[in-house]
C-alpha cells in the first residue's frame, strides 16, 4: 500500500529533518508515488509490484547480480549509491532509512552546486543531479519540472535555468569579521528584496531568513 502524503511528511520531519518535508514529499511522489517497495530496473524488464521489503530486496539483488542498477524504495535510491550511503539490503527498504538517504543525497548535491547560484537555482540543479547525476539532464527530461509540479508551487518560475554567479564583492581579510558583515550587507542591499520563498524550499527559505536577520542587525547598528 502506498504511503499517504501525511505519512510521508511525518517521515520527512523525523528522518530527513535538514530538508523541508514538502520537498521530500514532492520527490517521493515523483519517484515512487509513495510505494515503499518500489523498484525500477534501469535498462531492463520491470518486475511486478513487490509486497514486502524481503521480496523487494531479493528481487532487486537478482537484477543487480545480472548487471543492472536498480532504484529502490520511496526515494528510489540507486543501488550503486548504497555503499556510500551506508545502506544494506536489510535496511534500504525501511521507510525512515530510505527517506534519510534521500535527504543526504539531495543535500550533498545542493552543497556541491550552491557556489555562484542563488538557493532556488541550486536546489533545482540538485534535483536534476538526484535524478540523473547530471546538472542539466534532469531539466531536459522534465524531471525538475515534475518535482516542482508535485510540490504545487504556484509561484515557481516557468523556466528552470542556471542563475549566473552573483557580482563579485571585494572580500575583506579572513579575520575581519566587521568587514565581512559589511560586505554581506552591501551585497544584500544592492538588489531589491524578493518576496519570502515558498515553504517547501528549505534551502531558499534558510538563505532568505539569514538575509533578513543580517539586514535587521544592520538597521539596529546604524541607528
Amino acid at each position: 500500500m502506498a504511503y499517504s502524503a501525511a505519512a510521508i511528511l511525518a517521515l520527512a520531519s523525523q528522518c530527513a529533518p535538514s530538508v523541508a518535508p514538502e520537498t521530500v514529499l514532492a520527490i517521493v511522489q515523483t519517484e515512487s508515488s509513495g510505494d515503499p517497495f518500489a523498484l525500477n530496473v534501469n535498462g531492463g524488464r520491470q518486475p511486478a509490484r513487490q509486497n514486502n521489503a524481503a521480496d523487494a530486496a531479493a528481487t532487486a539483488q537478482r537484477f543487480v547480480a545480472a548487471g543492472y542498477s536498480v532504484d529502490l524504495g520511496l526515494g528510489q535510491i540507486n543501488s550503486r549509491n548504497m555503499r556510500w550511503l551506508g545502506l544494506t539490503w536489510e535496511t534500504v527498504f525501511d521507510p525512515c532509512t530510505n527517506v534519510a538517504a534521500l535527504g543526504r543525497v539531495l543535500t550533498t548535491n545542493y552543497n556541491a552546486v550552491r557556489a555562484g547560484r542563488d538557493p532556488q537555482a541550486a536546489l533545482r540543479v540538485a534535483l536534476s543531479m538526484y535524478n540523473t547525476g547530471s546538472q542539466t539532464r534532469g531539466f531536459r527530461n522534465g524531471y525538475v519540472a515534475k518535482v516542482i509540479g508535485n510540490a504545487s508551487v504556484a509561484d515557481a518560475p516557468t523556466l528552470y535555468a542556471f542563475t549566473p554567479p552573483a557580482a563579485a564583492v571585494a572580500a575583506p581579510a579572513s579575520g575581519d569579521l566587521r568587514g565581512l558583515l559589511a560586505s554581506e550587507n552591501t551585497a544584500l542591499m544592492a538588489k531589491p528584496r524578493p518576496l519570502a520563498p515558498p515553504k517547501w524550499n528549505v534551502f531558499e527559505r534558510a538563505a532568505y531568513d539569514r538575509e533578513t536577520q543580517i539586514l535587521a542587525e544592520n538597521e539596529r547598528t546604524s541607528i
